[in-house]
């Protein structure tokens, strides 16, 4: 049961976090969300701040699964197919009517300090979904999979900013044409032919 409650705090704060931001959302707006006490809350968490790093680290820890088994899953096993997928992806993410952003850059931002544990595990999450995007254009047979990765990276975080700032389902289509650009570029010559 005591478990449940942290759950549903987790959740309650996930929600209340990604919508209106870590330091908008109120402690008194969680609690009530979930229908408990500060009391109850003290029992689970020492602060707003822990339930903040609680709900960065489940949010990460289902990325680090999803991410990858999304792209498998509509894009198969091949790893091109899977850097082409990446925004198609990111297009369906931006169309949902929830849509407010990624939280992990909310709490870069809301967290500047780069020693903060907030922002060091939401950091974590983007060097993660970068690593993966590397494992990916190394299996692809990129020469320098972790630059590539960078670039790549740079695409998908800025494509989230820009459709968080424009709201007019255009980040994704123009990051993609981008994306294509730098994969034929990256590709070894083979790949590059069957690619197109």
């Amino acid at each position: 049961m005591a478990s449940d409650m942290k759950e549903r705090l987790i959740d309650a704060g996930l929600d209340l976090f990604y919508q209106q931001g870590f330091h908008a959302a109120g402690l008194d707006q969680i609690i009530a969300a979930v229908g408990t006490t500060k009391t109850t809350f003290y029992n689970h968490f020492e602060s707003k701040e822990a339930l903040a790093l609680a709900c960065i680290q489940k949010r990460d820890a289902r990325w680090r699964k999803r991410f990858p088994a999304l792209l498998r899953e509509r894009a198969g096993d091949d790893p091109v197919n899977q850097l082409y997928e990446v925004f198609n992806l990111w297009q369906d993410w931006f169309s949902d009517i929830h849509f407010n952003g990624c939280l992990f850059i909310h709490a870069c931002s809301e967290f500047p300090n780069p020693n903060d544990p907030c922002h060091v595990a939401a950091r974590g999450n983007v060097l993660a979904l970068r690593a993966i995007v590397a494992g990916l254009a190394d299996q692809a047979g990129i020469e320098d999979p972790d630059r590539f990765a960078e670039q790549y990276s740079l695409l998908m975080q800025g494509s989230v900013v820009l459709e968080v700032i424009d709201r007019q389902n255009r980040a994704a289509p123009i990051a993609a044409e981008v994306a294509d650009a730098l994969i034929q570029r990256a590709l070894p010559p083979r790949h590059a032919e069957a690619a197109v």
